[in-house]
Parts: C-alpha cells; structure tokens; sequence
C-alpha cells in the first residue's frame, strides 16, 4: 500500500506517538509510507525512526496564505505520490486533506485518525467534513468510537477501534536491572516504589496521588511515590509544597524527563495514574503493563479498555484519594499479588498492545477499506 500520514503539530502527544509509531510499524511490513508534518519533536522522531517526510507544510495557524500554500503543496503530493490511505491525525489536517483527495486523488481513501481525548465537535461543518470527505474513522478506543456515533451521527460501521502499542522490548523489565534506579534514590529492597508518569498539568491530577500517599504514610512496608514528568501549569516546586504541607514530604522524590524511563521503571513496583480526564491513548499505563508493573488507575480515557480491574491492576474513581490508597495499600502488602498482576499486565500487552500488533491491527483496517473500495 502506499499510504499518507498527516501530523500538523510540532508537539509530543498521545496522537503524535501514535502516528509516529504505526507509520514506522507500517513500513517494517512493506508498506510505502510518507509522513506530512511540521518541524518540531514528531518531525525529530520521525527522521530517527527513518519514516519519509514532507515538512513544507504549515497548518498550526490563521494565515489564509498559508492555508493556500498547505492546499497547493497537499495538491502536489498527492497527484504525485498517488496514495491508496490518506489518514489525518488533527482536525486542521483532516479537513484540508478530505477537501483536496475528493478533487485531485478521487482513488485514494481518506480514513481520519481521531485519537486525541476531547470528543468530536457536533456543529454543521464538522458532521460535514465527516459525512462528505471522510471514508472511515479509525479512533484508539471504544469510548471515542461510542462518542463519534453519538455526536457525528456516524456509522458504528465505519469506525474503526485500533488502541496504541508499546514497544514491549524496549520496556521489559527482565532487561534493565531493577537495583539501579533504586540504588539511584536510596530505596532499599522492601520499600515499595510507586510510579506516576505524567505532565505536571491539572488534568493529570497529582494532588489526588499525593492524598492517596498521606493515607498510606503508615502503611508497612514503607512506600514512595516517584513522579517523572514536565513542567505543564504546575511545577516540581509546587508538588513538593503539597507534599511538605500533607506531611509526606520524605515520600516524594521527582524527576523531569528521562531517557532512560524503561530502565526506571524496571526498579518500580507499582504503576500509578490519578487523572481526572485525558488519557486517549495512556502511554504510561501501556509502559508500566509491559514492565511487568501492576497498575492502579482512574476510569478515565481508555484506561477502564486496557486494564481489566483486579486483573492487571485496580480500577478506581477519579478524584478519589481513599479509593486509589486503598487499591495501593492491596498491592504494597502483598507481593505475590503485585507479582501476579504484574504478569498478567506484561502478558496482556504481548497479546493485545504490542507495536507489531498495533501496526498489522491498522494494516488491515486499510486493506479491508481498499478492498471494500474495489467492489
């Protein structure tokens, strides 16, 4: 197949992974991939992933020019490529792209990829760009899929549930050495390390992980949350405020982004997510589950579709800190129970999110669209 893949964003984000990752999934199958985006972060990891790239085009603004130039360079690339799949990942994208392949690339199969958390808007012109130069939605979970019906009116038929991968090599604790990490921070054997990877952004709800560990400050043996992330709206100095002002300020330590996360994670315990909204696509729960980590996680987002409750991890409500603490406090005094779960998430992963089986997941979606097409 030859295939378009359209990322208008300079950001690193659940939708930014996920296209980077089934483009590069897609091309170790023998596809012909080219990836249309904008310099900045995806555009980084796109070249060392070696995925073709097109960068001239500019779609994060209201310049009208510019606009004119993106549907002029859109034009020319797709006469010129004459892809089979053309698939958006962000609405301004989505749009144009539907718009020129209807007029210039009639053959091609526009199949938009909505994996961002925020739902579809219902107002005219977007169920019009929907009904009229979109073939099929692909969405990374079951919730969206459900809101997409509901909103857009869409077809439960033409939508289309592909969820993200790990990379299950890169994150498999049996190859990194758990001491490290902990020898990095003066964890001792018995102390129980609880993971939270997330932005420091309100969204992500840090003040509820940090309630949860209040709850939890007497609980043998002794634990630690360990928050890795950036600064979003809220600061490194702010959580260890909270923390000083909770009384647990010797159960925190934090860290920005790290390059060596899978090695991190590996001398971890537990996997922790206390958001109240996003996680579309929930990289962190997919890292924690192929590190072998047991995951304690809010009903937001995909989470409730990646871990089953009491299987993988415990499922809890979100803004619930005597919920979530209760659900850790089943995993820190019990290791056979941590261990059990843990296996169970990494094996849940090998069978359901690996990245070979994301990238043949949406292979077929694309093959049974051109086949579909053909008839």
């Amino acid at each position: 197949m030859k295939i378009i893949q359209i990322l208008n964003s300079p950001n690193w984000s659940g939708a930014s992974n996920y296209c980077i990752s089934v483009s590069h999934e897609l091309i170790k199958l023998g596809h012909d991939v080219l990836l249309i985006t904008e310099p900045g972060k995806p555009a980084y990891q796109a070249e060392k992933a070696g995925i073709p790239m097109d960068t001239t085009i500019r779609l994060n603004h209201r310049n009208p020019y510019l606009y004119l130039h993106a549907m002029k360079r859109m034009k020319h690339i797709f006469t010129h490529f004459k892809p089979d799949i053309i698939s958006a990942h962000i609405n301004e994208g989505a749009w144009m792209a539907g718009l020129i392949a209807k007029k210039f690339s009639p053959q091609s199969i526009v199949a938009r990829v909505r994996t961002d958390i925020a739902p579809p808007k219902g107002h005219f012109i977007n169920r019009y760009v929907h009904h009229h130069w979109t073939d099929h939605l692909i969405v990374g979970s079951m919730l969206h899929k459900r809101l997409c019906q509901q909103i857009l009116d869409y077809d439960a038929e033409k939508i289309s549930v592909v969820y993200g991968g790990v990379d299950e090599d890169a994150f498999n604790s049996s190859n990194h050495p758990r001491r490290k990490f902990r020898n990095e921070i003066g964890a001792t054997d018995d102390e129980v390390l609880i993971g939270l990877v997330a932005r420091l952004d309100p969204v992500k709800g840090h003040e509820y992980a940090l309630e949860a560990m209040r709850l939890l400050k007497d609980v043998k043996p002794g634990c630690r949350l360990v928050a890795l992330g950036y600064e979003n709206e809220r600061t490194f100095k702010w959580l260890h405020s909270l923390a000083e002002q909770l009384g647990i300020g010797d159960r925190v330590v934090s860290f920005g982004l790290r390059k060596d996360l899978p090695e991190v994670i590996a001398g971890l315990d537990i996997g922790l997510i206390t958001s109240i909204g996003s996680e579309a696509n929930s990289r962190a729960a997919l890292e924690f589950m192929a590190s072998g980590k047991p995951v304690v996680g809010t009903s937001v987002g995909v989470i409730p579709e990646i871990i089953s409750d009491d299987e993988q991890g415990y499922i809890v409500a979100p803004e619930s800190p005597k919920e979530t603490a209760e659900a850790l406090k089943k995993l820190i005094t019990n290791p056979a129970q941590r261990k059990l779960m843990g296996e169970k998430a990494r094996l849940r992963v090998e069978e359901n999110f690996s990245r070979a089986k994301f990238g043949k997941v949406m292979e077929n979606v694309y093959l049974r669209l051109i086949d579909k097409n053909k008839v």
